[in-house]
């Protein structure tokens, strides 16, 4: 029992270290910088430290993204949210095949070593599913 209790806390202590709220002078200047030419008209920042990673957290018109900087201010990854009729026809078509009964709830664009990925949010009344496509439309096992 004490174990189980050592355990637990140690994994809480531990999810809690991995990603950290930080004030933007925290962010290094090479990070800020790059991040600011990358999305000059985002709004609503906020900074997270993950791991070695740097994510801001940011609105650009009224849309949600997340983008993920290395400390060389390198953009890792970049997370868009879109709107349903922004959803390629290729992946449209896919969930029209393979999810019959479904619709589109929500969709994210992921960009990712020059790769884009959508991962898209599945509902019917009973049953919700996230699912991940690539950009030719075929279910990707990618976690995103």
């Amino acid at each position: 029992m004490k174990q189980s209790i050592i355990l637990a806390a140690g994994l809480l202590f531990s999810g809690l270290t991995y990603a950290q709220d930080i004030p933007v002078k925290e962010v290094p200047s090479v990070v800020l910088n790059s991040f600011n030419k990358a999305f000059p008209q985002a709004l609503k920042v906020d900074w997270e430290k993950k791991g070695d990673l740097f994510n801001a957290d940011f609105d650009i018109g009224r849309r949600d993204h997340e983008v993920w900087l290395n400390p060389k201010g390198g953009i890792v990854k970049h997370k868009k949210e879109l709107r349903v009729r922004e959803l390629p026809s290729v992946i449209v078509n896919s969930i029209k095949k393979n999810f019959k009964g479904f619709r589109i709830d929500e969709v994210d664009k992921y960009e990712e070593e020059k790769q884009f990925f959508y991962k898209v949010e599945l509902k019917t009344l009973s049953e919700e599913k996230k699912v991940v496509f690539d950009a030719q439309g075929k279910i990707s096992n990618r976690i995103l």
